[in-house]
C-alpha cells in the first residue's frame, strides 16, 4: 500500500484495506496482489484532515490487464457500505445490488467486509467476461469452452478488451493457471523467497481470426530462480491453426519436464559429491553442502601442487561439470591466479555418481601434469604460495 493511501485514508476505512491486502490471495484474481491508490474526500471543505479522505481507486490484476474501480464510502456515516465505480473499459458490467450478499448485508464492524464483496464482485465480473467472449466468434466460444470442460486447465481468467481508435478487433486474453508440481523440488529453494509458488500462462489474441497470438509465461519468483532465470523460460510460439487446448498441454510438460530435471539433478549433484568425498577424501579443501553445486579440491602430482574446484549445473547430469585448475605457484598477466577451464573431458550423464568419480580421477592424473606444464610456460611465479 503507498504512503499516500495510507496517510491520508480515514482510519474505519483503512483497515478495510489493510485486510485485503493480508487475505488478498482469497480474492481468487490470478495475476497477482491489488494495488490501491488515488485517494480523495467527498467532503466539500477548505480545512480536510490530513487522514480524512474516504475514497479510493482499487486496482485489480485481472487476466493480463488491469482492471480499477473507485471505492466510496462516507465518512460522515461510516456505517454505511461503499458504492463503486466502475471504469470506462468496463462498460456494460452492472451487477445487481442482490447478486452481491455481502454488500447487502454490510457489516462495517467485520474488517474483511470490503474483502467478501470483492470476491463477489470479481465473480461476477468473471461472469460478465465470459459472456463477452463467447459473443466475439465461435473460435472464441470453443477455446473457452475446451477449457472448462478439460476440468484440469479450468483455473483461468479470460478478458475481452476495448476496442482501440484505429483498430479492427479487440484483444482478447486467457490467463491460465497452469497445474504443474512443485512439490519435489529441494528444499533448499522452498526455503527462499517465501509465496505460493505458480506458474500462469498468459495467451493474448490480437484479432479474432486468431493469427496474431502472443503467449507469455509468468512464474513466482523462487521458481524462476530455481529453473535458472527467466533466460532459461522459453516457450514455444503459439502454432498457427493450433488451440488452447493442444498448446496449453504442451507448455505444461515442457514446464513440468524443467522441474523434474531440477528435482533429480539435485539428487544426483548430492550423489556426485559424496562419490567424490569418498575417493578424494583428504584432498576435500570445501563442498557446497546445501545446493551441492561446487567441490573444490587439494591435489599432488609428483610434488606439484594444485587446486581444483568442480562446478555442477543446475541441468546436471544432462549438462557436464565444468573443472577449474587454478595454480598455487603462477599468475596470469592480471596477477590472478593462473587458471585453466576445461569442459570437454570423458563423460556420459548415464554413469553413476561412483562411477563419474573414477572416470574423473583418471582424467585428472593425467591432465594436472599438462596444466603444471601450462602453468610453469605461460604464469608469473609467485614468490611464496605457501605465504
Amino acid at each position: 500500500m503507498s504512503t499516500d493511501v495510507s496517510a491520508r485514508l480515514n482510519p474505519n476505512f483503512l483497515r478495510y484495506i489493510e485486510a485485503i491486502l493480508t487475505n488478498g490471495h482469497h480474492l481468487g484474481v490470478i495475476g497477482g496482489p491489488v494495488r490501491f491508490g488515488e485517494p480523495s474526500s467527498g467532503c466539500i471543505s477548505s480545512r480536510q484532515r490530513e487522514n480524512n479522505c474516504d475514497r479510493f481507486k482499487i486496482y485489480i490484476p485481472y487476466a493480463g490487464t488491469n482492471i480499477s474501480w473507485q471505492i466510496i464510502f462516507n465518512s460522515q456515516d461510516v456505517s454505511e457500505p461503499p458504492d463503486f465505480i466502475f471504469g470506462q473499459e468496463d462498460e456494460g458490467f452492472e451487477p445487481e445490488l442482490e447478486d452481491i450478499k455481502s454488500l447487502v448485508n454490510w457489516n462495517a464492524a467485520d474488517e474483511n467486509s470490503l474483502l467478501y464483496v470483492l470476491r463477489e464482485m470479481i465473480c461476477l465480473y468473471r461472469e460478465h467476461q465470459e459472456t463477452l467472449i463467447v459473443e466475439v466468434n465461435e473460435r472464441f466460444m470453443f477455446e473457452y469452452t475446451s477449457l472448462v470442460d478439460t476440468k484440469i486447465y479450468a483455473d483461468f481468467e479470460v478478458h475481452r478488451g476495448r476496442k482501440l481508435p484505429g483498430a479492427r478487433d479487440v484483444p482478447v486474453n486467457f490467463l491460465i493457471r497452469l497445474p504443474i508440481n512443485f512439490q519435489d523440488l529441494p528444499e533448499f529453494i522452498m526455503k527462499e523467497n517465501a509465496g505460493e509458488d505458480t506458474a500462469i500462462l498468459l495467451v493474448s489474441y490480437q484479432n479474432k481470426e486468431a493469427t496474431k497470438i502472443f503467449p507469455q509465461l509468468y512464474l513466482s519468483p523462487r521458481i524462476e530462480d530455481a529453473l535458472g532465470g527467466s533466460s532459461s523460460l522459453r516457450i514455444p510460439s503459439f502454432p498457427a491453426g493450433s488451440c488452447l487446448l493442444d498448446y496449453v498441454p504442451h507448455v505444461c510438460e515442457l514446464l513440468q519436464n524443467m522441474v523434474d530435471q531440477i528435482s533429480k539433478g539435485y539428487q544426483r549433484r548430492k550423489e556426485y559429491i559424496a562419490a567424490f568425498l569418498s575417493h578424494f577424501g583428504k584432498a576435500v579443501l570445501e563442498y557446497d553442502m546445501i545446493t551441492f553445486h561446487r567441490i573444490s579440491f587439494l591435489f599432488e602430482h609428483f610434488d606439484f601442487f594444485c587446486t581444483v574446484h568442480i562446478h555442477l549445473p543446475t541441468y546436471f547430469p544432462k549438462d557436464q561439470p565444468i573443472f577449474h585448475f587454478q595454480s598455487i605457484y603462477h599468475f596470469d598477466a592480471y596477477n590472478k591466479p593462473y587458471t585453466s577451464i576445461v569442459n570437454d573431458y570423458p563423460y556420459s550423464p548415464r554413469w553413476t555418481g561412483n562411477e563419474m568419480a573414477q572416470r574423473a580421477e583418471m582424467f585428472l592424473t593425467g591432465h594436472i601434469q599438462e596444466f603444471k606444464t601450462a602453468s610453469v610456460r605461460n604464469g608469473k611465479r609467485n614468490i611464496d604460495p605457501l605465504s
